[in-house]
């Protein structure tokens, strides 16, 4: 996935998140359901939204793929929750018959049609938008599930420097390389322990070796990435080599030498 800077990307939100806050409005009558399923709606796909722009992550939460994908489903399936208790609470209250034609006083909203035929228009949209990560499409917008994302490894902790970092595409996968300091100067075991720090705690990644490791997979996406780490410079200063590759495993690669 193309990187984006955070406070970029915080614009889009009010776009990720206006189309399913105004289906609950478009779906439902009763005040404290639109409340209620409207603020646990916006919360839920916030955080997917910070997933899918690799703004958070870590062990149990889904990667940055799956984070597009479920933008839809989870809305279809908490509007369709609030449905069924906007229709509950209403026949309850005994509002069910003075609702039907969508004209309360107290907040009304739009009739039968123009709900159904927004939710029509946001099943379609959410399901284009999740067909595409899986097909040739995604290709464009470097989507492809089985290549890695900058927010694998970036951004960087403070005790770290991103020198360089490069993509290599071949016809199905990518791979990338970052080459990486640190801002004093660190020793070559120094700086080896702090990125492993770095990508242990923060992204969720897992060291098998002393030069080597793999990335948790998704929830459902079970891709997996590995990451080699190897001396890139000693002298002066200290550079660390660090590649992302894709639908390979630590033990199918010789280890990396020089520390």
């Amino acid at each position: 996935m193309i990187e984006t800077p955070p406070p970029v990307a915080y614009l889009g939100l009010p776009l990720w998140l206006g189309p399913p806050v105004l289906l609950i409005i478009m779906l439902t009558r009763v005040r404290v359901v639109r409340i209620v399923f409207g603020v646990g709606l916006s919360a839920a796909l916030t955080l997917l939204f910070a997933v899918t722009f690799e703004l958070l992550q870590g062990q149990g939460l889904p990667n940055s793929n799956e984070g597009l994908v479920l933008w839809g489903p989870t809305t279809l399936a908490v509007c369709a929750i609030a449905l069924l208790a906007d229709r509950w609470l209403s026949q309850r209250r005994g509002a069910g018959p003075r609702l039907e034609s969508g004209q309360n006083r107290r907040g009304s909203v739009a009739g039968p049609g123009a709900a159904k035929l927004l939710t029509t228009a946001f099943v379609a949209w959410s399901a284009l938008c999740g067909c595409c990560t899986f097909s040739p499409a995604a290709v464009a917008f470097d989507l492809r599930l089985d290549s890695p994302t900058p927010g694998l490894v970036l951004p960087l902790a403070k005790d770290l420097t991103l020198v360089s970092a490069d993509r290599d595409c071949g016809s199905q996968t990518c791979s990338d390389t970052y080459l990486i300091g640190s801002p004093d100067q660190a020793r070559v075991q120094e700086l080896t322990d702090r990125l492993w720090t770095h990508l242990v705690a923060t992204k969720g990644w897992e060291r098998l070796r002393d030069d080597a490791g793999c990335q948790r997979p998704g929830w459902f996406l079970r891709n997996e990435f590995c990451l080699f780490v190897d001396v890139e410079r000693t002298e002066p200063v200290a550079v660390l080599s660090v590649r992302v590759t894709g639908a390979l495993t630590v033990a199918s690669l010789p280890r990396v030498t020089g520390y």
